[in-house]
């Protein structure tokens, strides 16, 4: 297929996509103010509620935040929800894999209005092709219905990057085509490894990803990566000094380092993260779903499985059971393993090391959006309270994409991104699935609206 057909066939797929998704803006009086009365305002960055406030949106704009005594509700106004119900900003998913052109037209917009509906209103794509980039527009446009992107590029690994020329050459391809990050995956030598570093930190754009076997973590803090992923390279980084680090691959073979981790090592390389200005999304949900011992066929009867096809479904258990029947796998070291990954990624918030929240949907088990919520049960189960949980996904989204004036809080100029809630989320993390409603861009969304995508989706992909 040649790069021009290509080109054409990614410009009409997302022509398409955006007449389809443009029917939600027709009629849309962006002058028109929606009211939030009566509301406890979510402030998970300080760990408090504003208790009895109205918030007004105009447009795609928070306009007023206040006591609800004291603000003035505009005639005409539309007031949503109902008294004592909690609003907290929307959440981000900041390890999210956005379909694939070739997964299709319709699979992309599920996806998307599975976030949505789990009140998910950012999401950081880490597996790029360049229709993502038009995609972002489009959606930033209100033109297709899906949370706030951002974007890595494509992955540069062991097979796409080989020599040096080819690393400076890639991230400069990749800068100048306007991703938002430069994505690493695994199989990088230390020297190509480098070349990427010193050339995206050159060109004012953040690498971000995978460390890789040759670079390790030490070398990954100092060299300025901007977040790891899936706590890449931490564990061999806590084995004994008195042992040679085995060359494990990822997966079911790395269980085994647990039985040569030296605790008093986490807080070392959590205090080193902090010191680094290194952030980090666990994807504790992707982890704990592939390798802790589990039934395979209970992990794919989840419900929410109901959103996915069942293709996706079969290949995940599938992969889950063959990850259990690989040679050398113990169910003991897994759980154990797993459990210095909880105790590093509470070292990591005591540290005062960025966290973020990410679940690597949809992939491993996870389906957008529901698994952002197990992946904040699992920061809960590691030690952090709900303030820290939800903060992972708001304000710490926000500022590690310096977007603080855009999004992350329920803040006057800030983009209306918000969910509401039916009970205190600071008080239990399981109440952030209790959803009213969700606002994206200052698009309302009702549960009765929530709840008829969620049934059209689940009867799309019946079994």
């Amino acid at each position: 297929m040649s790069d021009c057909f290509r080109r054409t066939a990614a410009t009409l797929f997302l022509v398409t996509l955006a007449l389809v998704s443009t029917a939600c803006e027709q009629g849309r009086d962006v002058g028109h103010a929606y009211v939030f009365a009566g509301v406890n305002v979510v402030r998970p960055g300080l760990g408090t509620i504003d208790v009895d406030q109205a918030v007004i949106v105009r447009g795609d704009k928070i306009v007023r935040v206040g006591p609800v005594d004291e603000v003035k509700i505009p005639a005409g106004a539309t007031v949503i929800g109902s008294q004592h119900a909690y609003l907290m900003p929307g959440l981000a998913e900041m390890h999210a894999h956005v379909p694939l052109q070739s997964q299709g037209e319709q699979y992309l917009k599920d996806m998307l209005q599975l976030w949505i509906a789990n009140g998910v209103t950012t999401i950081r794509g880490m597996f790029a092709q360049p229709y993502h980039l038009e995609l972002r527009s489009l959606i930033a446009g209100n033109e297709v219905l899906g949370p706030r992107l951002y974007t890595a590029g494509p992955s540069l690994n062991g097979s796409s990057v080989k020599t040096v020329e080819q690393a400076l050459a890639k991230v400069n391809e990749q800068a100048a085509a306007g991703y938002d990050f430069v994505k690493m995956h695994p199989g990088l030598t230390l020297e190509n490894y480098d070349a990427i570093a010193e050339t995206a930190a050159a060109i004012d754009i953040p690498f971000v990803g995978h460390v890789s076997q040759d670079v390790g973590l030490w070398h990954a803090l100092e060299a300025g990566q901007a977040s790891i992923e899936h706590l890449d390279e931490y564990m061999p980084a806590l084995v004994r000094e008195d042992v040679e680090v085995p060359r494990l691959r990822p997966g079911p073979s790395a269980v085994a380092l647990a039985a040569l981790v030296d605790e008093s090592r986490i807080a070392l390389a959590a205090q080193a993260t902090a010191e680094a200005g290194v952030w980090n999304s666990p994807t504790e949900t992707a982890s704990e779903n592939f390798i802790l011992p589990g039934d395979p066929e209970e992990l794919g009867s989840r419900p929410e499985m109901a959103y996915m096809p069942a293709r996706t479904v079969r290949g995940w258990v599938t992969a889950k059971r063959g990850m259990m029947k690989a040679p050398g796998y113990d169910p003991e070291l897994a759980r154990q393993f797993v459990a210095y990954r909880r105790q590093l990624i509470k070292a990591l918030q005591d540290a005062g090391a960025g966290l973020l929240l990410g679940s690597d949907a949809p992939q491993i088990l996870n389906v957008p959006g529901f698994s952002i919520h197990r992946e904040l049960g699992l920061l809960i189960d590691s030690g952090l309270t709900p303030a820290q949980a939800l903060s992972a996904g708001t304000v710490n989204a926000a500022e590690f994409l310096e977007q603080q004036d855009v999004f992350g809080s329920v803040t006057e100029g800030l983009a209306a991104d918000l969910v509401l809630l039916e009970a205190n989320p600071l008080d239990d993390i399981s109440n952030a699935q209790a959803i009213i409603g969700v606002m994206l861009r200052g698009q309302w969304f009702s549960r009765t609206e929530l709840d008829e995508a969620l049934e059209s989706i689940r009867l799309r992909y019946a079994r």
